[in-house]
């Protein structure tokens, strides 16, 4: 997809009846538990355990450069929250990079390891999917971030990848299998310049 196909990327507006608003490292590490019931019911029967997940969200806010978590939240700006997209700067020391940085470099794609943004989750509860959080929170974070690129894991099939295409981004190894597993993934980015 060129850049002309492509939709300009401005900050989504403010899906009805939603706030979104990023939070800060204390308050993220506080909700931590929250952001993983949201995880869970969104991912199900996939959801690794909730307070695995609500664990690793507390690191890396605490000690991962470039750590967001951008939250839709219903009832105003301390209300509850019901999705949210939560990464960091990709750093190729963590366990994630290390697995994909192999597959990209076959595929002649290690270029999308620098100036990225690694998009861990993005997440909204079953009951308000539909709605387009997941496209206001994806906007948002494409249009503040500072990084030229964007690196993310998903489902082989599914709504989350009709969702990552329409907004830009490309497949860069489709048929991923992380190591010693069979799970399979397709690894996709997102390039400003494209």
């Amino acid at each position: 997809m060129t850049s002309a196909e492509r939709p300009a990327v401005t900050p989504a507006e403010q899906p009805a009846g939603f706030v979104l608003r990023r939070l800060g490292g204390t308050e993220a590490a506080h909700r931590a538990d929250r952001l993983a019931a949201v995880y869970g019911q969104a991912q199900g029967s996939r959801a690794e355990p909730l307070a695995h997940f609500a664990e690793n969200v507390r690191t890396c806010v605490r000690e991962y450069a470039g750590a967001t978590v951008l939250a839709a939240l219903s009832g105003g700006t301390d209300g509850e929250i019901v999705g949210f997209l939560h990464g960091c700067d990709l750093q190729l020391q963590h366990w994630w990079p290390q697995q994909i940085e192999g597959a990209l470099r076959a595929k002649g794609r290690e270029t999308w390891l620098q100036d990225a943004f690694e998009l861990i989750e993005l997440d909204v509860l079953p009951q308000v999917q539909g709605r387009g959080i997941g496209t206001a929170l994806l906007t948002r974070q494409l249009a503040d971030m500072p990084h030229r690129r964007v690196v993310l894991s998903a489902e082989p099939e599914g709504r989350a990848r009709e969702l990552y295409r329409r907004l830009g981004f490309v497949d860069l190894v489709p048929d991923f299998a992380y190591d010693g597993t069979d799970y399979r993934a397709a690894l996709m980015g997102w390039d400003r310049q494209r």
